[in-house]
C-alpha cells in the first residue's frame, strides 16, 4: 500500500521542491520507499511513497512500462495479477519485476482504459501516457482507496490524501458551503464532494483523462448491467457464496510479509480469520480492541473466543476515554474529512496496534452493505412494501413516547416521501431542512446550497433494473456511503499506521455475485445477512454466529449524557469556535442538554457539529503541513 500524488502545471512554475513536500506530507503512507518523476519541459511530476508489501526488491515508482511510452504511481493491491500477467505475457507483453503494478501498465498500454475492468483489487493510481501526452486517474470500483484531485490556474493537482494538494501554493483553502450542507445531512461527503471548496474525490470506479492541453473528461470503469437471477436456488447460492468467499479472502491473503487480521467479536471477522488459518501455514496474529465503560462495549472477551476457535495469536487492549478524547482531535489531520464516526479514534488505536506485529490486515469491513446487516433494511423493506399501512400508525406518537427511539423518528421522517429516491435521502439524513434552518446562524444559512439528491441520483441512476427498494439502496450504500464515510476513515486511520487494510468481503467477484440474489437471501423476515449465516453455520459454531451485532461500538452516548457533555459545550461556544462563526448556539447547546437529560438522543448529530469543529480548527486556524 502507498501514497501517491503529482501535478501538471502548464505556468512553467513546477519545480522539484513541490513534489518533495508532497511526498513528505504523505510520507505515513510508504515509509519504506520514495520516487519522484519530474519533466520540466511538460510541467510534470509524480510522486510515490512505498509501503513494501508484493515483491519487495523490484517494485520502485514511479514504474516505466517495457516500452518506455508510459509511467505509473499506484496505491493497492491487485489480487488476481498473476492471472492477468499470464494472459498479457501469452499476448506478447514482457515483464521486468514481479509486481502488480507493471501488469496494471502493461495491461494498459494492451488495452487502454477498457483493461481496467480486468482489475479485481482496491486501487488508485495515475498513468502518465507520454505518446498521447495525457494524465490517466482511476480508482477502484468500490472506493476502498482514496484519490482527490484540484484543477489549479496551471494545470491540476492530485493525491493520495488532500494534505498533498494543500502543499500547492495555487491553491488556496476555502470552506465549500455547498459541501457543508452535505455533510450536515449525510454526516459525510458523498463523491465528488469534499469540505474543501474546489477539491474533489474520484468516484468509485470512475476515471479522469487530463491532457496536458487542459482538456479534460470523466468516464466509468465499466458499465455492467444488473439484474436479479431468480432462478437460483438456495442451496446453489450458499454454495457459490462460500465458493466465492474463500477465494476471495485466499486472494486478499497474497503477499511477501505477514498478514494479521482484525477480530472484533462478530461473524464477519470470525469467518475470515476461520479461511486465514486454514490458508496460513503458521498462526495468524489477530487484534481486538474494546472499552471500558458502563455499557455492552467491550467486544474483547467475544474476540478472544473467536480467536481461540480460530486458533490465532491474539493481541487485545482496552482503550480508556482519555486515549479516545486525547486522539479524537488529533485524528483530522489524518482524516482530512470530518466523517462523524465515533469508532475514528478506537481504529487509529487498534492500528497502531497492529503496526507493531504485520504490515497487512484483513477486516470484516464491507460485509453489512451488500448483505443487508443493518437494522435500517428492515425499515426500509417494510415502509416500501406497506406505506400506505404505515401512514394510518401514529409514528409520530411512538417517537413522542420514545424521544431517544432515533430509528422510529427517522422511519416517520421517511414516511412523508412518497418518490423512493425522496425516501432513500431521507433515511440519510441527520438534520433535515427545517433543523439546518434553526441550527445555523443567519450568514451560514444564507451561503448554502442544497444539492443532497443530486449526490444521490448517480448511483440511483444504475438500479434501474432493479425491481425492489432493498436491492437498490444495498447497491447504493456499497458505494457511496462505504466509500467515503466507513472505508475513508479505515484508509486514513491505518495508513496513519503505515499499516495496510484489506477487505474480502468487497471482492469485486464476489459482490457481483451478490448483487445478482434476490433480496430474500439477504433480509429474510428479521434476519439479516441470512446467506452469510447459513454458509457460516459450516465453519463457525453456533456461538458465535448468533452473537448479537454490536458495530463496534463506542461509550459516546454515556459520556455525552455525563462531564463530556460541558466538555462539548465549553468547544462550541468558545469565542474562536467554528460554532460561533457557522451556529445558532442556543439551539446547539440545547440540543446537548437535552441528550444529556435523556430527553433525546442527539449523539450524531452533537458527534457531527464536533467533528466539524475540530476538522475546522485543523484545517483553518491551526493548519501546518507537519501538524
Amino acid at each position: 500500500m502507498c501514497g501517491i500524488a503529482g501535478v501538471i502545471d502548464s505556468s512553467g512554475k513546477l519545480n522539484v521542491n513541490l513534489l518533495e513536500k508532497m511526498s513528505e506530507v504523505i510520507k505515513h503512507r510508504g515509509p519504506d520507499d520514495k520516487g519522484i518523476y519530474f519533466d520540466k519541459e511538460n510541467g510534470m511530476g509524480l510522486v510515490h511513497r512505498r509501503l513494501s508489501i508484493i515483491d519487495l526488491t523490484s517494485g520502485h515508482q514511479p514504474m516505466e512500462s517495457e516500452s518506455g511510452n508510459s509511467l505509473i504511481v499506484f496505491n493497492g493491491e491487485i489480487y488476481n495479477y498473476r492471472e492477468l500477467r499470464e494472459g498479457l505475457a501469452k499476448s506478447g507483453a514482457r515483464f521486468k519485476t514481479n509486481s502488480d503494478t507493471e501488469v496494471i501498465l502493461s495491461a494498459y498500454e494492451m488495452y487502454d482504459t477498457e483493461s481496467f475492468d480486468m482489475l479485481n483489487g482496491i486501487f488508485a493510481f495515475a498513468i502518465y501516457d507520454k505518446r498521447k501526452r495525457k494524465l490517466i486517474i482511476a480508482r477502484d470500483c468500490f472506493g476502498v482507496k482514496p484519490l482527490y484531485y484540484s484543477f489549479t490556474s496551471g494545470g491540476i493537482t492530485f493525491g493520495s490524501e488532500i494534505k498533498a494538494i494543500l502543499c500547492n501554493e495555487d491553491y488556496k483553502a476555502e470552506l465549500d458551503y455547498t459541501a457543508f450542507n452535505s455533510f450536515l445531512t449525510y454526516r459525510y461527503n458523498p463523491s465528488p464532494q469534499t469540505l474543501f471548496k474546489n477539491i474533489f474525490k474520484i468516484k468509485p470506479g470512475e476515471i479522469l483523462e487530463y491532457n496536458l492541453n487542459g482538456k479534460y473528461s470523466f468516464k466509468k470503469i465499466n458499465n455492467s448491467n444488473l439484474s436479479i437471477n431468480y432462478n437460483i436456488k438456495e442451496e446453489e447460492a450458499i454454495e457459490e457464496y462460500s465458493f466465492l468467499l474463500k477465494k476471495a479472502v485466499e486472494r486478499q491473503m497474497i503477499s511477501d510479509v505477514p498478514v494479521g487480521l482484525f477480530l472484533s467479536g462478530g461473524i464477519d471477522s470470525a469467518v475470515i480469520g476461520y479461511f486465514m488459518q486454514g490458508k496460513s501455514k503458521t498462526k495468524i496474529s489477530s487484534f481486538a480492541i474494546g472499552f471500558s465503560g458502563k455499557g455492552n462495549y467491550n467486544e474483547l472477551k467475544d474476540a478472544e473466543e473467536s480467536s481461540r476457535f480460530i486458533n490465532s495469536i491474539h493481541h487485545g487492549t482496552e482503550l480508556s476515554k482519555e486515549e479516545y478524547l486525547d486522539f479524537f482531535g488529533k485524528s483530522f489531520y489524518h482524516l482530512e474529512e470530518p466523517a462523524a464516526e465515533t469508532t475514528i479514534p478506537a481504529l487509529y488505536y487498534l492500528s497502531k496496534l497492529a503496526s507493531k506485529k504485520v504490515k497487512v490486515v484483513l477486516a470484516g469491513q464491507g460485509a453489512d452493505e451488500p448483505l443487508a446487516g443493518y437494522k435500517r433494511y428492515y425499515g426500509e423493506s417494510k415502509i416500501s412494501k406497506y406505506r400506505p399501512l404505515l401512514n394510518l400508525i401514529p409514528v409520530n406518537l411512538l417517537s413522542s413516547v420514545l424521544p431517544r427511539n432515533e430509528r422510529i423518528k427517522r422511519a416517520s421522517y421517511a414516511l412523508n416521501f412518497s418518490d423512493e429516491l425522496q425516501r432513500f435521502l431521507a433515511i440519510y439524513t441527520i438534520f433535515t431542512p427545517q433543523q439546518k434552518e434553526k441550527l445555523l446562524n443567519e450568514d451560514a444559512y444564507g451561503k448554502i446550497k442544497n444539492e443532497d439528491i443530486d449526490l444521490l441520483k448517480p448511483w440511483y441512476s444504475m438500479t434501474k433494473n432493479l425491481d425492489d427498494s432493498l436491492s437498490k439502496i444495498l447497491f447504493i450504500d456499497t458505494r457511496m456511503k462505504l466509500a467515503d464515510d466507513l472505508l475513508m476513515f479505515g484508509d486514513k486511520m491505518t495508513m496513519a499506521n503505515s499499516l495496510e487494510m484489506r477487505v474480502p468481503y468487497l471482492d469485486k467477484e464476489l459482490v457481483g455475485f451478490l448483487e445478482t440474489m434476490p433480496s430474500n437471501f439477504k433480509l429474510r423476515g428479521n434476519k439479516h445477512k441470512y446467506i452469510h449465516k447459513k454458509a457460516a453455520g459450516k465453519w463457525l459454531p453456533k456461538e458465535i454466529i448468533g452473537r448479537k451485532k454490536r458495530g463496534f461500538e463506542t461509550p459516546m452516548d454515556e459520556w455525552l449524557q455525563d462531564s463530556f457533555a460541558d466538555d462539548a459545550k465549553k468547544i462550541l461556544n468558545d469565542r474562536n469556535s467554528a460554532g460561533n462563526n457557522f451556529f445558532n448556539l442556543d439551539f446547539l447547546n440545547k440540543m446537548i442538554d437535552n441528550h444529556k437529560s435523556g430527553k433525546e438522543n442527539n449523539l450524531r448529530r452533537i458527534f457531527a457539529i464536533l467533528s466539524f469543529e475540530m476538522w475546522y480548527k485543523t484545517f483553518f486556524e491551526n493548519y501546518t503541513s507537519a501538524s
